[in-house]
């Protein structure tokens, strides 16, 4: 990919994550809002909106396009932790649950649109393999991620650095990263093998102390094997040392 190419990426990438994913995110925030404090839900987001932009100002860590919009969304989604979990009693877990569920519906439609074509058509884990590799730059310099093919019917992708854990880490909140990864869920979840022959897997992640973040897709013969994720498996141990 020419620099050219790679430049219109990290600028693709920097407009979705600090314009649409927060609009979405915010959207989903108010939909909540509505339900539980609707008397509150236009100061709470103009104060969530204020502490997201006071967040993103003094945060001088952004190199590139992509991070710059990674402290964007990731400003939104500490602020409205900060503002939500007093209206849910406190409770740490109630509260991330609550944001990740908000940041599955982002971009659900055109991601599961997207992915669930590739995989559906013919040697659909070489397409996917493709696509994933021509969005590296979609990542920039503060992401260190590693695409690899062990086996022929297995393709990986493994995270050994993440902004979104980075910032969230900096702001001593590392779990509030599994907001960010319950957004991958949407590409995951749209390989179906019951048409692909494809399934998918996460097994491991930074946000809940693990080495890395490894995400799989393999080759399977069972038309209901189900995805699997280490995120719905092990979050509610987590979350209890929050």
């Amino acid at each position: 990919m020419g620099r050219a190419a790679e430049k219109l990426l990290g600028l693709e990438s920097r407009w979705l994550m600090s314009r649409l994913m927060p609009r979405q995110f915010l959207d989903g925030v108010g939909d909540r809002l509505d339900e539980v404090a609707p008397d509150r839900k236009d100061e709470t987001i103009a104060a969530i909106k204020d502490r997201a932009d006071e967040l993103a100002d003094a945060d001088d860590t952004a190199s590139d396009n992509p991070s710059k919009g990674a402290v964007a969304i990731c400003a939104v989604v500490l602020a409205s932790y900060e503002a939500l979990l007093p209206l849910f009693d406190n409770d740490k877990e109630r509260t991330l649950r609550e944001l990740q569920q908000m940041m599955r519906a982002v971009l659900q439609r055109p991601y599961e649109t997207i992915f669930g074509g590739l995989s559906r058509r013919e040697d659909g884990l070489d397409k996917l393999e493709s696509a994933c590799r021509k969005e590296e730059p979609f990542y920039g310099a503060n992401w260190d991620i590693e695409y690899v093919r062990p086996r022929e019917d297995l393709f990986e992708m493994k995270v050994h650095r993440c902004f979104y854990k980075d910032f969230f880490e900096r702001h001593d909140v590392l779990l509030l990263t599994t907001v960010m990864c319950a957004f991958d869920v949407n590409f995951m979840r749209a390989i179906d093998p019951a048409e692909s022959g494809l399934r998918a897997e996460r097994s491991s992640l930074m946000s809940l102390g693990d080495e890395e973040c490894r995400f799989a897709v393999i080759a399977t013969d069972d038309p209901k094997a189900l995805y699997s994720d280490v995120l719905e498996q092990r979050f509610a141990d987590s979350s209890d040392s929050a």
